[in-house]
């Protein structure tokens, strides 16, 4: 089984405003708003965490099950991965 961990991509900047992330492309023709959990999240893709660790973070902070976060985290994750705001990294064998 591999693990990967996902990283913010470099070729987006983001700003914190106020607990909320914008996140835009260099051309600033792609911008995404990010809620405080959606932030949170965003905040921790920092291609050191994997999902689990990730997941166990946010069921700390927002006093949510594992699962209920696991779940949650891989379904931004994939959103995240899909519109190119990140990406896996650093697969290795577990």
């Amino acid at each position: 089984m591999e693990k990967r961990y996902l990283k913010r991509s470099e070729d987006y900047v983001w700003r914190d405003i106020g607990g909320e992330i914008v996140i835009l492309n260099a051309e600033g023709t792609q911008v995404c708003l990010l809620n405080e959990t959606a932030a949170t999240i965003w905040a921790l893709c920092d291609g050191e965490r994997d999902v689990c660790a990730i997941a166990q973070a946010i069921a700390t902070q927002y006093d949510v099950s594992h699962d209920e976060a696991t779940t949650d985290v891989h379904e931004f994750a994939g959103q995240l991965v899909a519109s190119g705001f990140a990406e896996w990294v650093g697969a290795t064998e577990v």
